[in-house]
């Protein structure tokens, strides 16, 4: 049996020499046919063009040949050759460059030479070396660097090759084209190992090995969840959300059609499959989550219309959070979080709130929690909540008499001049009637009340956004819809995924970020993991406090974004080789099978990977009804 495998597979005997052993590898890697031209090769139905470097900078630094190994737009073949020069004769050759060197260093001396500085810095270059080599503890070699580039069509290579030289000239390696030799080219590139080109360049041992980039860390933590496979090693990235120190969120951007939403999912149904009890929560105006939404058999939940929603609602902080974080101040959250809401909502029917709009309408707030009991002890925060059709109540109260008002809230307080008793009316009653889209049959009636969103006991929630709103009324639910979901996220002592898709919508207005940054912050202190997932990256730098609530995200999945600034590459922390590795990142297709990312990880490192799914998973997935969806690496 043993023989038949050898024969279908090498055609090898057991006593075949090491020459015939070469000779059935090279026809195992061989292509099916070639067709050799000057400077290009076809090979079967793609072409290749191999490249050899002929020069290298004089300090090479680790990771030197990175950039290939993980440059997202070309398909490549290398392969470094390595030969330990004789010692003796290194030895012998230093001492003869050292002795033309010293010579030279004398003249210049004499001649009074610009360039004696130089010189006697490669002087002394030498003499370190040669004392390395004399005490054994470095070596020389010869090195030989092959570059294969292939692709599709002959102008694809060419474009490809011109813009890798082009890349590799700015690290001050150059490359050459074998031309005339590329059969010798492909053969010296492939895995038989043998270097019929011998277009050697002699090394230092320490500087060789600054060459390989074979080898790079990954990330495999037991309790997590496959995220993707290393570009470079194949390795798999392995990570856990909720094994981080500085929080769990996650945000994930990417140039549309590029693969956020596949990979989102996809971490998201792993994440599930790895722990059944971990509640995830979806909220979607785009409909970019409902295929995963209907395989998971989740709830569906419509929002908007004549659903209510309670902008003020409360919920009470377990026992277990207020014990392990003493100086959690819940109500404090709550209320600058309502407050962001009214934010947003009087920039989407006007010009915002002013400072004294705000300080009324603050006040009112406040108020209207006081009358239910409820105070920033959290024992009262089970109480029942106001609604907005109490703020507007009191507000009617306070434009009617504020004075009256005023000392029923603070008795300590001085009395108020009769012209802030005007100047409290008269706001009150404008933000009373800025209000009315909340009474009757308004806009936002539905927001008036009790909410009717009902979404415990369910282990997966989508909560659907789908309704045709102008984006400032899809910006007002989003951040509405969030607060909701993350009142709701305390009361459980399981972990909660909250994946916001389009988030760029709750970056929109500076002054609703407050509320948005405190719960980025506080959200590990109730093992809420929240997924921010946006096309249009820049919106979380536009503003200072936007810019915080990215860095609270202690991972970030960046697929891939063309138009990555460097100001934003710095914020991010990116070095320029990651910043290009995901400007150039490949999307996902079915052919390709994979998508790239680029994962950081706070604390860990940061990781090219490629995002590739199970075709069960996929299909999990794929909407079937979206053409554009037909990928298991996407």
């Amino acid at each position: 049996m043993l023989k038949t495998l050898i024969e279908r597979f090498t055609r090898l005997e057991a006593n075949d020499t090491e020459e015939n052993y070469t000779r059935v590898h090279a026809q195992n890697v061989a292509p099916s046919s070639i067709k050799l031209e000057s400077d290009i090769t076809q090979t079967g139905e793609r072409w290749a063009k191999t490249l050899f470097f002929a020069d290298f900078p004089a300090a090479a630094t680790p990771g030197l040949l990175d950039m290939l190994t993980t440059h997202p737009s070309a398909d490549i073949d290398i392969s470094i050759h390595a030969s330990p020069r004789d010692s003796e004769q290194a030895i012998n050759e230093f001492e003869r460059a050292i002795t033309n060197l010293d010579a030279t260093r004398r003249e210049k001396e004499l001649r009074g030479g610009a360039s004696l500085g130089a010189t006697q810095r490669r002087l002394q270059d030498h003499k370190e070396v040669l004392a390395q080599l004399t005490d054994g503890s470095q070596r020389v070699f010869e090195v030989a660097v092959y570059l294969t580039i292939r692709g599709n069509t002959k102008k694809e290579v060419k474009e490809t090759t011109a813009r890798l030289q082009s890349e590799l000239m700015k690290q001050r390696l150059v490359t050459k084209s074998v031309d005339y030799a590329q059969d010798k080219g492909l053969v010296s590139n492939s895995p038989i190992g043998k270097d019929t080109l011998e277009q050697t360049t002699p090394m230092l041992g320490k500087a060789a090995g600054a060459l390989f980039p074979f080898s790079a860390g990954t990330l495999i933590e037991e309790s997590g969840v496959l995220v993707g496979f290393h570009a470079t090693t194949d390795a798999p990235v392995v990570m856990d959300r909720f094994d981080r120190e500085n929080g769990y969120n996650i945000l994930t951007a990417a140039k549309i059609g590029s693969g956020k939403s596949f990979g989102t999912k996809l971490l998201n149904l792993r994440q599930l499959a790895k722990d059944p009890d971990t509640i995830l929560l979806m909220i979607d105006p785009l409909e970019g989550f409902r295929s995963l939404s209907d395989a998971l058999d989740a709830e569906h939940i419509v929002v908007g219309g004549t659903r209510g929603l309670n902008p003020l609602e409360i919920k009470q902080t377990p026992a277990r959070v207020l014990r392990e974080v003493p100086d959690i101040d819940p109500f404090s959250q709550r209320f600058s979080s309502v407050m962001g809401f009214f934010d947003t909502f009087f920039a989407h029917v006007g010009n915002g709130l002013d400072k004294k709009e705000r300080a009324v309408l603050g006040t009112t707030v406040r108020e209207a929690y006081r009358r239910n009991g409820i105070t920033s002890d959290p024992s009262t925060h089970g109480n029942t909540s106001p609604t907005i059709r109490d703020v507007v109540g009191i507000l009617a109260e306070i434009a009617e008499d504020a004075e009256a008002f005023l000392d029923s809230v603070d008795e300590q307080a001085a009395d108020p001049t009769r012209l802030e008793v005007e100047k409290w009316q008269e706001r009150a009653a404008e933000l009373r009637m800025a209000m009315r889209p909340f009474m009757g049959n308004g806009e936002f009636s539905n927001l008036a009340g009790e909410t009717e969103v009902n979404i415990s006991g369910e282990k997966v929630v989508y909560l659907d956004l789908q309704q045709g709103e102008a984006d400032r009324e899809i910006a007002l639910m989003m951040q509405l819809l969030f607060d909701s979901v993350y009142q709701r996220a305390k009361e459980t002592d399981k972990r909660v995924i909250l994946a916001v898709d389009e988030a760029h919508y709750l970056m929109e207005h500076e002054g609703s970020l407050q509320w948005l940054d405190r719960a980025t912050r506080h959200s590990r202190h109730y093992d809420l993991s929240i997924h921010l997932i946006t096309q249009e990256l820049k919106d979380f730098f536009i503003h200072p406090r936007a810019e915080t609530i990215a860095n609270n995200c202690s991972m970030k999945i960046l697929y891939r974004l063309p138009g990555l600034s460097e100001e934003n590459r710095m914020k991010l922390g990116l070095t320029s080789r990651e910043a290009e590795f995901i400007r150039n990142a490949k999307p996902g297709d079915r052919d390709r099978g994979y998508s790239h990312a680029l994962v950081s990880v706070e604390d860990e490192g940061t990781y090219p990977v490629k995002v590739t799914a199970l075709e069960e998973e996929a299909q999990l997935i794929e909407a079937v009804d979206d053409p554009q969806n037909t990928t298991n690496g996407v």
